[in-house]
């Protein structure tokens, strides 16, 4: 039996959290959109027709496992164009989670007997599912309920967040909250992020969005986080780091910077060294 818990954010809005992650469930009048579908553990789709009885749209906030695992559940899944998978290397996540893989076999050759797990785990299933993109200011009617596809690129190269304007709020996936992971996608700078946030927090604030949703965080933000939270991460650098790491397979250190912040409660962020240059 599926143990997911259920909260209610809006009228029609509900949060669905599997342990360390949530999907959003958001209901119109004709349809409902089921954002991500999570890490897979429990059977998603049993437990959402189970909440709605609506024609079903599932949305991919970007391809990370733990936000796409069950896609497999369903026949069809939208995702941004940058992130549509291709189930190879051509896919930076992929890349990544390989390369470290195979580092680590070379140095730890008994390790090869995780693979399986490590598949499980850390990478998508293909399925039969149909991949069709999204594209920036692409809107999805579900009956007396809009919502707008805006990009927000960095976590992933194809991170999209979803702009309920009748509520004023923004379900964001994982393109900024209290611990973003840079590292998944290693040919993006910490420059170039940070002015994509910057750019992503005006155009908002001029819409009228008040407060901002992410998968990992239990309670809402006010969109002024995006700001600040950017440039904190633009003046990062390798030796700002708490801690760094040597992954094998990958170009540069792992670091962890931390900051407590009296405003929006801790800042946190995971980057390679490389990336608090301009990458080219």
């Amino acid at each position: 039996m599926a143990i997911y818990k259920v909260k209610k954010i809006k009228k029609n809005i509900q949060n669905i959290n599997e342990l360390m992650v949530s999907e959003f469930l958001i209901e119109g009048n004709d349809k409902a959109l089921l954002l991500d579908t999570g890490m897979d553990i429990f059977n998603i789709k049993k437990f959402i027709l189970g909440l709605t009885d609506k024609e079903l749209i599932v949305v991919n906030s970007h391809f990370h496992p733990d936000h796409s695992n069950g896609n497999r559940k369903f026949k069809k899944v939208l995702i941004g164009e940058n992130d549509l998978p291709t189930f190879t290397n051509e896919d930076p996540y992929f890349a990544l989670v390989n390369a470290i893989s195979k580092g680590v076999y070379r140095e730890y050759p008994k390790s090869r007997l995780l693979m399986p797990l490590i598949k499980k785990v850390f990478m998508t299933k293909k399925g039969k599912t149909k991949y069709e993109p999204l594209k920036d200011g692409d809107k999805i009617d579900l009956g007396k309920r809009e919502l707008i596809v805006k990009d927000f690129p960095g976590h992933t190269p194809g991170s999209i967040t979803l702009l309920d304007k009748k509520n004023k709020l923004i379900l964001m996936g994982d393109s900024c909250n209290m611990a973003t992971w840079m590292f998944t996608n290693p040919d993006c700078s910490l420059h170039e992020y940070a002015n994509t946030a910057r750019s992503y927090y005006t155009d908002v604030k001029s819409e009228g969005f008040k407060k901002m949703l992410g998968s990992h965080e239990p309670f809402a933000h006010k969109i002024n986080f995006i700001y600040d939270y950017a440039n904190w991460v633009d003046k990062l650098t390798p030796e700002k780091a708490l801690k760094q790491f040597n992954l094998p397979g990958t170009k540069s250190p792992l670091c962890i910077a931390v900051k407590p912040n009296l405003k929006h409660g801790i800042f946190a962020c995971l980057y390679f060294a490389h990336q608090c240059e301009d990458i080219k």
